[in-house]
């Protein structure tokens, strides 16, 4: 049995990839300036932080549904491109629209979230929650909204081009820093009305590229996936990939794959600006964010246009994210988005923060605070939610082959 199944998955990696070498895809630059005016457009200081629920939530989203109503996009829904949803005292829309080719099996979701914290302040997520600042949220995710908009008109140029065998759906997440309940509510929509998407990508953070490393998790969702990025990785694009199989996250991808939908997640990473009002559109790396695009460009023409048919599958077992918790003190770190080992991974520990004051570094993973045992991302949101500002904590952390113990004052 066993070598009857080797056997039969060296065919099935062998056909994948001759497929993906032998599939030439039309190509088109992705243009610098607009994905520049769509990240300064939505960090205008106008629309106060994009928090949602805000009364500049549905302006944000009618300026996205215009612009891709221009690339010839129309609205997914009958009621129109803005798709609302309600959770606890919050009101928000999900802009939801679609290229249909004609004659298409499926779809290609490419999606991002264009919400961000507002003005901060006590309980909104901001690592400086004593500062009630606008937190413009250029990088989280001005880059990945502006992304999806220009990965999804480029995808809709090859279908012009060669002939769309999916149809393409845009999707722009409202609530996502409340708890991804935008993608949930519409990957709920979607499934009981039958009709997930093939594949889910979700652009989230992917404006600072930094020696030239994209993350990409969701390589274990589907059957040769890592063949499929590699395959789209040319030489002029200057692109270093860091993967990770899980579909599971901190983001949009999570609620797809919750559904059995085969997702992968670009990424290029937390920074110290991170839930800050210092996120600002000056920062960001357009020339990156566009060999970004025109990648996972690629990768998307390989399913709606040429083809290539991701087969589900389940990577480890691994809990979905909790409600937004309310925090009431902070360690002052950025956790490591694709880190898959046991504990909390502080990918980006902030200068002056307490967890800096008490010696952490880039890296150390919190093994334990207190008495608590710290396995898992979710285990360490709980446990800081119960804490206070002001409090003397201990927190275990493991750095390379050590375990070190300090003594943090929140």
């Amino acid at each position: 049995m066993k070598n009857r199944f080797f056997i039969t998955g060296t065919v099935v990696l062998t056909a994948t990839v001759l497929f993906l070498s032998h599939c030439q895809s039309f190509t088109q630059t992705p243009n610098r300036q607009t994905l520049e005016e769509i990240v300064y457009k939505l960090t205008d200081p106008g629309f106060k932080g994009r928090r949602a629920g805000s009364p500049h939530d549905s302006t944000i989203a009618v300026y996205i549904a215009h612009e891709m109503a221009q690339h010839g996009f129309t609205p997914y829904f009958d009621d129109g491109p803005l798709h609302r949803f309600s959770y606890r005292n919050v009101t928000s829309w999900n802009v939801v629209m679609v290229y249909k080719g004609k004659a298409t099996n499926g779809s290609v979701l490419i999606g991002a979230h264009y919400d961000h914290l507002g003005l901060g302040g006590p309980g909104s997520g901001s690592l400086r929650p004593d500062t009630v600042a606008m937190h413009p949220g250029a990088d989280d995710n001005a880059s990945g909204v502006a992304a999806a908009m220009e990965t999804a008109r480029l995808l809709k140029e090859a279908g012009k081009h060669s002939g769309l065998q999916k149809d393409i759906i845009f999707a722009a997440f409202g609530a996502e820093e409340q708890g991804t309940v935008g993608s949930a509510f519409l990957a709920d929509t979607l499934e009981k009305d039958g009709v997930l998407p093939s594949l889910m990508i979700n652009l989230d953070m992917v404006g600072r590229l930094k020696d030239s490393t994209l993350q990409v998790s969701g390589t274990g969702t589907f059957t040769g996936a890592d063949s499929l990025l590699q395959a789209r990785l040319d030489s002029t694009m200057p692109l270093l990939l860091r993967t990770s199989a899980s579909g599971y996250g901190p983001s949009d991808h999570s609620t797809f794959y919750r559904a059995e939908v085969p997702v992968l997640f670009f990424t290029t990473g937390p920074h110290t600006d991170y839930h800050t009002p210092f996120d600002t559109p000056d920062k960001i790396d357009f020339d990156g964010l566009a060999h970004i695009v025109r990648y996972a460009t690629s990768i998307a023409t390989a399913v709606a246009v040429e083809g290539f048919e991701p087969v589900y599958q389940e990577t480890y077992d691994e809990q979905p994210m909790p409600d937004k918790v309310t925090f009431k003190a902070s360690l002052g770190v950025i956790p490591d988005f694709i880190y898959e080992g046991e504990g909390f991974c502080a990918g980006t520990v902030i200068k002056g923060r307490p967890g800096h004051k008490a010696g952490m570094e880039d890296g150390d993973v919190v093994v334990q605070i207190n008495d608590r045992l710290i396995a898992t991302i979710e285990e360490y949101m709980e446990v800081l939610g119960e804490l206070t500002a002001g409090e003397i904590i201990w927190v275990t952390v493991r750095r390379k082959d050590r375990l070190l113990e300090l003594e943090v004052q929140l």
